[in-house]
Formats: structure tokens, C-alpha cells, sequence
């Protein structure tokens, strides 16, 4: 972590204490007012599992996607992506922290796609996943409206080399071809990366390109 990381932490911790009731001396419990915090989101930086994690966005596909992620976060060594995704066609990009326990993965499907078709596309990958990996419990499901894109998504949880992982995958269309975007870690640490990740999937932008345009 920089120093202006320390420094934010070290910032929003005195907040914190100021905006708790009764941290000032002095006062009678009639001239005590809770200040109400400032909301935090991934547009400010947030605590999360006690660390003070700032995000930005970036570009994917051949800069089709925009979408915030946290800045720490590196793409996955083709060594390491090739033990924790041993399928043929891993995706284009993949994104790791420090820990290579929480993950982004960005993937051009390849298949013809318009706005309205983001839950069939969902569903009918969510049948494959099931069939080839009967560990997958999906758990919710739903469509929202990001910038005029419909995004379709799914939490499941299945077992995997690291231990039981949780996922929010979501599909939407780009450039004419379904888009697979997906963020797991661990169910112990879901609590604190579940809000965060929704969020990233509501920060997403897509760029209109042609289709020999798209890429990593």
C-alpha cells in the first residue's frame, strides 16, 4: 500500500471516531448529534475485510468495456491461470489480487447476441456449467438495466482447487456477440467482496465496435 493509502485509511478511520456517538468530550448526551457517514462506494475507495481497497476503471475486449475494478488487482500469469482454469478456451482476460483467490474474468463468447437475449444466454450457459459440474448451486438470478444494456446474472457457489468459491457471473451483449463477466472468491470472504462486486457489474460501460474490433 502507498502512502496515500495510509494516509486515506488513516483519514477515514478519524471519521469514523468523530462520527461515533459520544466520541466527543465534553458534551452532555442532549448536545450529542450522530453525524450521519458519507456513503462509500467503489467510486471513493472502501474497507473491505479491514483493508482499505481503492478501485479504477479500465478498459476490456479491445477497449469495448469499461468497468471498475480494484487497482490492485494484476492479470493472472498464463502458468497460474492454466492450473486454476484448465479449461481449453480460458477467458481473455483474467485478474487476480495479491492472493490469486479473488478473481475478474472477462470473455468474449463468440456467439451472435442482441440486448434482449442477455437471460436465455445466461440460462442456457448456466445448463452447460451444471452439466459438466454438478457442484454449481445457483442461488439467485436476474436481469438489471445498466446504461441501456440489459445484464443478466447468476450467484452460485461449487467447489474448486482453492476450496468453495462463490461467483456473480453476469452476460450481456457487445458489439453484436455475448460477453461473459465474472467475480468469485471464497465463500469465507464473500460477506465482504458480495456488495462490491455487484457494484463493479452496475459500473459497466460498453463502447459500440465492430466485430473485428473486439479482442483482449
Amino acid at each position: 500500500m502507498g502512502s496515500s493509502g495510509f494516509l486515506d485509511e488513516k483519514i477515514i478511520k478519524m471519521i469514523d471516531e468523530a462520527e461515533t456517538p459520544g466520541a466527543a468530550q465534553g458534551t452532555t448526551q442532549d448536545e450529542k448529534t450522530e453525524i450521519p457517514r458519507e456513503e462509500r462506494t467503489i467510486y471513493t475507495g472502501l474497507r473491505i475485510a479491514g483493508q482499505w481497497v481503492e478501485f479504477e476503471e479500465r478498459r476490456f475486449l479491445g477497449d469495448a468495456v469499461a468497468m471498475m475494478v480494484p487497482s490492485e488487482f494484476v492479470k493472472m500469469n498464463q502458468e497460474a491461470a492454466k492450473i486454476k482454469y484448465p479449461m481449453d478456451r480460458r477467458p481473455e482476460t483474467i485478474l487476480t489480487d495479491h492472493t490469486g483467490t479473488i478473481n475478474i474474468l472477462l470473455s468474449n463468447l463468440g456467439e451472435p447476441m442482441e440486448n434482449e437475449d442477455a437471460a436465455t444466454i445466461r440460462d442456457g450457459m448456466l445448463r452447460i456449467m451444471r452439466r459438466v459440474n454438478p457442484g454449481i448451486k445457483p442461488q439467485t438470478t436476474g436481469v438489471e438495466v445498466i446504461a441501456g444494456k440489459n445484464i443478466a446474472y447468476v450467484e452460485f457457489s461449487n467447489p474448486a482447487i482453492d476450496g468453495k468459491v462463490y461467483n456473480l457471473m453476469f452476460f450481456l451483449e457487445v458489439a453484436g456477440k455475448a460477453t461473459m463477466i465474472s467475480f468469485n472468491c471464497l465463500t469465507k470472504t464473500v460477506k465482504h467482496w458480495k456488495n462490491p462486486a455487484y457494484e463493479m457489474m452496475r459500473s459497466i460501460k460498453v463502447k459500440a465496435l465492430k466485430d473485428d474490433e473486439m479482442g483482449e
